[in-house]
């Protein structure tokens, strides 16, 4: 019976004694309540995905006028240097070591055994401290790396990066002298027991880094395509902006015409240091467009009803009638002759010194010097001309079917699309190679033979 009481009594003390061991070796570390708990914050993917969407708020209150005119590179530059996240630097060859004396808290084993044996009791001892500067964005020691260590990591103090100092984080450990005094070196001991405790805060600090690279490779060309979606954003914009419609104001003594509402909608371009004023491009509407043909046409069929007339002059001073023509409906609208990209116009209206319309006037001399014409007037136009009248007056040919026959195949073979108006007018669509631009081109003939 006694043999088996101090059975149970020996098993209870190596209990006791395990448990004191292991207590022990975590209480190594100095215990404190201020102690600083590293990798217990949100997730690193967080943490970037957070960084990631102020890098496209910052690019989505970009005005619809900058981000057309500015640089994507430049940009891209500037946010991938304004959003790079530091990684973490250790420098470990300047790591500082200091001792002092103090209390070491351990575990009364005994006080399972007996109520009036207390549970802790504070002995004499030495608090090592080893002090690991760092350098980066010390928000990342608080961040769980999607690969971890099952493990707590506790500091005893750190100090962020300011100014031009490095931070630092310590760590603790704490023996009593009884502990130190039995081993052989305790240099060694320590510096072993440290090194292996700080090889886990080396490895969390190493798989934080890795995806904040992985971040920081990928930061410019996100950059890019935010940029990018952005710009696609105001594609609108870029319609308006780009075509803004032309105020042409109608004579209102204007025979025949009936004077159509237009709206000229002016967008005022915001400034910014890095970005460049959007310029104002202008169109003539489907509207007027059609209208000053009309216009135009009415003009030349009043020359075929007078032919004997207007066969005798020639293409400058038919010319000289269509612009007068134009004149009599809309105001300072029209200039002869005027110089433009190459060589010169025969009809050509402008707002604010930009192309709104050009038109050409020829006499018929076959279908060679017809193409020539159609090459002329998309030589004396620039990209942003999209709306064009070539005008022939056959003078000379008796068959004047055949003129039409030969400027309709041709209208055949070179029009994306078309559309006759009259019977001898087309309205069509052709494709400039050299700009990769759809041009409208209303073709016009007339019969002014005698």
């Amino acid at each position: 019976m006694y043999g088996n009481k101090w059975l149970i009594l020996n098993r209870v003390f190596k209990c006791l004694k395990l448990e004191a061991m292991l207590f022990e070796v975590s209480n190594n570390k100095k215990e404190r309540s201020d102690m600083v708990k590293f990798f217990t914050g949100k997730e690193v993917s967080n943490f970037v995905k957070e960084i990631h969407e102020k890098m496209n708020q910052e690019i989505l209150t970009l005005k619809d006028s900058e981000i057309l005119t500015c640089d994507f590179e430049q940009w891209a530059d500037y946010l991938a240097s304004k959003y790079y996240i530091e990684p973490i630097k250790l420098f470990e060859n300047n790591i500082d070591k200091t001792m002092s004396e103090t209390k070491v808290k351990r575990y009364n084993h005994w006080s399972r055994v007996g109520s009036y044996e207390p549970e802790y009791y504070m002995i004499d001892g030495y608090c090592i401290t080893f002090v690991i500067p760092f350098d980066g964005n010390e928000n990342l020691l608080q961040l769980q790396p999607s690969t971890f260590i099952m493990t707590s990591f506790e500091v005893a103090s750190m100090q962020r990066p300011y100014n031009n100092s490095c931070g630092s984080f310590s760590l603790e450990f704490c023996y009593t002298a009884q502990e130190l005094q039995g081993k052989t070196d305790v240099n060694e001991f320590v510096e072993s027991r440290f090194k292996h405790e700080f090889e886990s805060y080396r490895k969390m600090i190493n798989y934080v880094n890795t995806e904040i690279d992985q971040y920081n490779k990928g930061i410019r060309s996100n950059a890019l395509q935010l940029l990018d979606i952005r710009k696609k954003k105001a594609a609108d914009y870029v319609a308006i902006s780009q075509s803004l419609n032309i105020p042409m104001k109608l004579s209102t003594t204007a025979p025949n015409i009936v004077p159509l509402p237009l709206k000229h909608a002016v967008r005022q371009p915001i400034s910014k240091p890095t970005s460049k004023p959007l310029p104002k491009e202008y169109y003539i509407s489907d509207d007027d467009y059609r209208n000053i043909i009309n216009i135009i046409h009415n003009a030349c069929a009043s020359m075929e009803a007078t032919a004997r007339t207007f066969n005798k002059i020639g293409e400058e001073d038919i010319r000289d009638f269509i612009l007068a023509t134009l004149g009599t409906h809309y105001v300072n609208m029209t200039t002869g002759e005027t110089f433009r990209k190459v060589g010169k116009t025969d009809i050509h209206i402008v707002f604010e010194n930009k192309a709104a319309f050009i038109g050409e006037c020829k006499i018929w001399h076959g279908i060679k010097k017809f193409e020539e014409a159609i090459e002329q007037l998309f030589g004396y136009s620039t990209w942003k001309d999209t709306k064009t009248a070539l005008i022939v007056f056959n003078k000379e040919n008796k068959n004047f079917a055949s003129i039409q026959q030969n400027v309709f195949s041709w209208i055949k073979s070179n029009a994306k699309r078309y559309e006759v108006k009259n019977g001898n007018i087309w309205s069509c669509v052709l494709h400039r190679e050299d700009t990769n631009l759809d041009v409208q081109v209303a073709i016009a003939l007339y019969d002014i033979t005698i």
